[in-house]
Parts: structure tokens; sequence; C-alpha cells
């Protein structure tokens, strides 16, 4: 049996499933391509942009991020900007920006967590519709109950939770390591945001 007779066996909640697993893999590719980009850390550059902020020319340091591909000078470059003129917004600017920053990689994973909820409750939804049809079937019967018949009917009414743990797993595995992938920048973000506001707080001295 290939998986398309697998689906159609499942009934139409399998098909369900098999849209969800589809959307989830989606969703998955794009936002581990996202973060991947956005995980791009230049050091040679964040040490120049530290360097123009010690030598008290924050403008310089600004446009040095705005060059850079690297999320940390994305991150700082906006706040820089601020820091000839006002060193407390631009600290606040930086650490907005960091908070958007990171929000923007979050999205789309709530869907991927709403997958793995759900998706063992419509394998369930779909084995109980099953064996009901099942059950219903074997009191219509005039000629008793044909035990290859009621097994038949069980296996396929169970294929739907097979279907709901695997999308719900594999979502679940899916939701775990984008989230853990986007603390890590999140903790390397933080880290470089601070260094930056110590040598804010030296140039405003």
């Amino acid at each position: 049996m290939n998986l398309a007779e697998f689906v159609v066996r499942g009934g139409f909640l399998m098909i369900f499933l098999f849209i969800i697993s589809v959307i989830a893999v989606a969703l998955f590719i794009e936002r581990y391509v996202t973060i991947k980009r956005a995980s791009k850390y230049e050091e040679k550059t964040f040490i120049e942009v530290l360097r123009a902020i010690d030598q008290h020319q924050p403008s310089e340091a600004s446009n040095i991020c705005k060059l850079s591909e690297s999320s940390v000078c994305k991150v700082l470059e906006q706040g820089l900007s601020y820091a000839d003129t006002d060193i407390n917004l631009a600290q606040e600017t930086i650490e907005q920006s960091a908070n958007r920053f990171i929000s923007s990689l979050e999205k789309n994973l709530s869907t991927i967590s709403t997958f793995a909820a759900i998706a063992p409750l419509i394998g369930f939804l779909g084995t109980v519709t099953g064996m009901i049809k099942v059950f219903f079937e074997m009191q219509q019967s005039e000629v008793g109950v044909d035990i290859q018949i009621l097994a038949g009917g069980i296996w396929e009414a169970l294929i739907t939770t097979v279907g709901g743990l695997v999308v719900g797993i594999v979502c679940i595995v899916f939701h775990n390591y984008l989230i853990t992938k986007i603390e890590t920048l999140a903790y390397v973000i933080s880290e470089k945001t601070s260094q930056v506001s110590v040598h804010l707080r030296r140039f405003q001295k």
C-alpha cells in the first residue's frame, strides 16, 4: 500500500492531516531559511562598530552597520544614528529594534504549535467516527459479523490515529528546533547589544 492509498483509506480527515503536514513542512523550511540568514554574524564588523563608538563617531558606526548583512548590525543601525544627540534614546531604540527583530523570527511558529496540538485530536476523531461506522454496519448486517470485515474496518479507522500522531510529533520537533535556534540567536543579539550599551555609556562620559 502506497502513501496515497493509505491516506484515502483513512477518510477525509486523513486528507486534512496530509494538508496540515504539507503546510507545516513549508512553514518550517521558510522559517529555517529565514533564521539561518538572520544568524549571520560578522565579528570583524562588530569590532569596527565598537571602535567607531569609542572614537566618538556613532554616525560612522551606524554607517558601518548599514553596509553589513549581519543581524546584529541591523538591530544596532537605527539606534546608533541617535547616539550623537541622545544616548538614552539610542539605547532604547536598540532594545526595541532587538525585540522587534526576535518577534519577526517567531512568525508562524504559533501555527506550527497549533498543528502539533490539533493533529492528534483530529486523528482520534477520525478513529472514533470510523469505529462508529464499523459498529453501525455490524448492527445493520443481516448475515452476522464477519471477523475479517470487522478487522478491516477497525484498522482502517485506526489509520487516522497513526496519521495524527505522526503529524503532531513532527510538528513538535519542528517547533522546538526553531525555538532553540531563535533563543540562541536572541542570546547573541542580547550579548552584543549589551556590549554596545557599555561603550555608549563610555561615549556619553
